[in-house]
């Protein structure tokens, strides 16, 4: 016989050989021991976690004639036939191939015959999710109320696609991702029948590329092995590395720092050995994506919940928030969200370096000062230093009296001022910066992005955005526009860009007057007026003691 892959020839054939499933199994078992077998079940859950295998063996146990534990015997007729698949009291059926009216109306006439030895005729549906309407339709009234002998088991990786009728009628059992350490352990007792050393680091590489699937764990391993066999090497980290082009965690952390310090040099030199040396961009992107996360908990939870939920030794936990301390929350968050949306660019762009590597950039470069999220790192850095008692804080000195008019009144409660974002005067310097960003926030309306996508910004003075269209065809979309309640969704997009109340107009080119111009210059000095009067009373009595009223 020919090579077989070790996810075939370690497929459990008992209820005990399986691996993070534990509750699933525990209950199946029960039902086989106090003979309370339902007639349909529904194993969900993700791809390589056991739900088919587990199938065959409950279909085996479930027709054992002395099941030992609800486990079958393995030794009886009926045990012996269904291995060896000459029985037909077990028919596995391929939805995703046989997923029309006319494939189940067939099942439905084969479930009127009896099982041919054993106690049950069960029907094994696998990838279930695949049916037509039309086919689920045919097979509601048989999953319902099939024969006595029968028993349905269906199985799917995408149970949110079933309909609300096929559910009800089936006992659910969802499968969970495998932790990490079972699927190490289980590796460990593989290669040790096979008389093979790995390293563990190498093992602990091979579950964490499996994400909780066990068959993908043992194809990965399949796959490294063949290689140490060509090598002449032992089952390493490197070598696994090799195999996934991955990098490793040495890479990742380094790669971190230069993120973190804004070396841009640093980052795209470490991008440029990464691809010499053979690594595939989308990998070393979903590392990085992996690494920035696992730096954001570290962040949030610290030592002790880290080593817990990323399952890493303590000495790696402490070294995740060593380096998560080094900056401020929101930049690990902002570089996160950058590649993760490199990754999706990488889908649709001819060179994939070239958006990891202005991921990498935009990840380093600085914030202007006037951006708001510049502007929330920095409160947040100031405030973690004074946590930490790099920077100290004096009480502030009594202010001298202020002129009576400038007075707040004794009958007014003291307060805490509420700092909120008030629309710059005069042109805004990010505007375009603003509206560009807006845009893109308005991408989750086909519709409303299909309006502003043709528009081009002139103006973006005190919070005023107006944008101009075409004067041959932008009529259409300016009238569109200046409905109440697209106007509404264009200013609340701009408002949650500019982080302070926005307002947005649209015209045709050369519509905009030189009046209107005029009265935003008057308005912008009025307000500046106001502000410098604001200002005056602030230094006075203090910020933290005025309250600023909308009359």
């Amino acid at each position: 016989m020919g090579y077989q892959a070790l996810y075939r020839r370690y497929r459990p054939a008992r209820f005990d050989d399986f691996v993070g499933q534990e509750a699933v199994i525990k209950t199946l078992r029960s039902q086989v021991m106090s003979s309370r077998i339902a007639h349909a079940y529904l194993f969900c859950g993700t791809r390589g976690t056991g739900k088919t295998s587990t199938a065959k063996v409950f279909a085996r146990a479930v027709n054992c004639e002395s099941p030992d534990r609800g486990e079958p015997c393995g030794q009886c007729a009926v045990c012996r036939a269904l291995e060896s698949e000459s029985s037909l009291d077990i028919l596995e059926i391929d939805a995703a191939s046989n997923n029309g009216v006319d494939e189940i109306r067939d099942l439905r006439e084969k479930v009127k015959y009896p099982p041919q030895s054993g106690r049950y005729r069960v029907y094994i549906i696998d990838e279930v999710h695949m049916l037509s309407q039309g086919a689920f339709n045919a097979l509601l009234k048989t999953l319902e109320e099939p024969p006595s002998y029968v028993v349905f088991i269906l199985a799917t990786t995408e149970p949110q696609k079933l309909p609300a009728t096929i559910l009800s009628r089936c006992q659910r059992f969802d499968f969970g991702r495998i932790p990490a350490q079972q699927i190490v352990d289980r590796l460990r007792v593989a290669l040790h029948e096979g008389g093979l050393n790995a390293e563990e680091s190498a093992l602990a590489r091979i579950a964490r590329a499996a994400e909780g699937g066990m068959r993908d764990a043992w194809s990965i391993m399949d796959m490294c092995l063949g290689y140490a066999q060509e090598d002449g090497k032992g089952l390493t980290e490197e070598l696994v590395l090799q195999v996934l082009g991955a990098a490793d965690k040495r890479f990742l952390f380094e790669f971190a720092d230069r993120l973190i310090g804004a070396d841009a040099i640093g980052v795209l030199t470490l991008i440029d050995g990464m691809m010499r040396a053979g690594r595939e961009v989308q990998v070393f992107v979903r590392d990085v994506s992996d690494h920035l996360r696992n730096l954001m908990l570290a962040d949030v939870c610290g030592e002790e919940h880290t080593a817990q939920l990323l399952e890493v030794t303590q000495e790696d936990a402490m070294e995740y928030v060593s380096q998560a301390r080094r900056t401020s929350h929101v930049r690990l968050m902002r570089m996160l969200d950058l590649f993760l949306q490199s990754e999706t660019d990488m889908k649709w762009a001819a060179q994939p370096r070239f958006a990891l590597e202005a991921a990498a950039l935009r990840a380093c470069e600085p914030e202007e000062s006037l951006q708001l999220e510049a502007l929330i790192a920095r409160v947040d850095e100031l405030e973690r230093k004074i946590r930490e008692g790099a920077i100290a804080v004096s009480a502030p000195k009594a202010k001298a009296a202020a002129p009576r008019e400038e007075s707040v009144p004794e009958s007014c409660p003291v307060q805490p001022a509420q700092t909120m974002a008030v629309a710059p005067t005069g042109p805004a310097p990010d505007a375009e910066r603003i509206w560009q960003e807006a845009v893109r926030t308005m991408k989750k309306d086909p519709r409303l992005y299909g309006l502003v996508r043709t528009g081009r910004l002139i103006s973006g003075e005190n919070g005023l955005f107006t944008v101009v269209f075409d004067k041959i065809s932008g009529g259409a979309y300016v009238k569109m526009l200046s409905m109440p309640e697209k106007n509404a969704q264009v200013a609340a997009a701009l408002t949650q860009a500019a982080g302070y109340p926005c307002t947005f107009r649209a015209a045709l080119e050369g519509s905009v007057k030189e009046s209107d111009k005029a009265i935003l210059a008057a308005q912008a000095e009025a307000k500046k007026q106001a502000e410098d009067n604001l200002s005056k009373v602030f230094s006075a009595f203090g910020r933290e003691n005025v309250r600023v009223l909308d009359e």
